[in-house]
């Protein structure tokens, strides 16, 4: 069994144990309910508002998740253990990644197919998940890095998941989107939109590249942050 796969044992173990996955599946009943009822309506011409809101949505569990698995295994040691082990820090980080990611992302999609009824592009909808899960996550390592407290980081942790959200609210309020073609999800918003409107494939490698860089980036600050966080350790002990 690698390295890789016995991390992201570890991560479930750890959600499992935390009581996590007993309340995401409270909270993701209640959602679905509520997308039950939902798929009654006509949401013909509101593809830029459901991707939106599918972004909100699909960046919210993976940073909170990152940062309180981290904050959980420093309390319990468990994070110098890593420090010594022989598990490499891009392993480490990549199981925390997928596993985070493929929560949110399945969730979001059980959700949007539940509701959702008329003209999809899974791949293209599974893609932007993917791409703003993954950035959720890694930025969730940037942004504990700097807490050594559950209560200190939750503000932070809340200002980051909804800074991550800007481009939705762009949609919201009416913002033309080349404003916020910088952003880190933008790219992601663009594949969801993408998935609701088949015909908007223009400039969609562009978007894709984007995204691609934009999940490198986070990855490299991700990276140092965990570096970071190691070092601190070892230099207390």
């Amino acid at each position: 069994m690698s390295a890789f796969t016995r991390l992201v044992g570890n991560d479930m173990r750890t959600l499992y144990r935390s009581g996590y996955v007993w309340v995401s599946l409270a909270v993701f009943g209640l959602m679905l309910l509520v997308a039950l009822q939902a798929s009654r309506l006509d949401f013909a011409g509101y593809e830029a508002f459901i991707a939106a809101i599918i972004l909100f949505d699909v960046v919210l569990s993976p940073l909170m998740l990152v940062g309180l698995m981290v904050l959980l295994e420093r309390g319990e040691g468990a994070f110098a253990v890593l420090c010594v082990s022989p598990v490499s820090t891009p392993a480490y980080m990549a199981a925390r990644v997928v596993t985070v990611s493929l929560i949110s992302l399945a969730q979001t999609l059980v959700l949007v197919l539940a509701v959702y009824d008329g003209a999809l592009s899974p791949p293209a909808l599974t893609a932007g998940l993917a791409g703003a899960a993954s950035l959720s996550a890694l930025f969730g390592f940037v942004v504990v890095a700097y807490f050594d407290d559950l209560y200190a980081y939750l503000l932070p942790m809340i200002g980051a998941i909804l800074a991550l959200g800007a481009p939705g609210y762009g949609v919201l309020l009416g913002i033309a989107p080349q404003w916020l073609a910088w952003h880190p999800t933008a790219g992601a918003l663009a594949l969801i939109e993408t998935a609701f409107d088949l015909g908007a494939s223009q400039g969609l490698a562009g978007t894709g590249a984007a995204l691609a860089a934009w999940i490198l980036a986070a990855g490299g600050l991700a990276y140092l942050a965990v570096r970071r966080m190691q070092a601190r350790i070892g230099g207390a002990s």
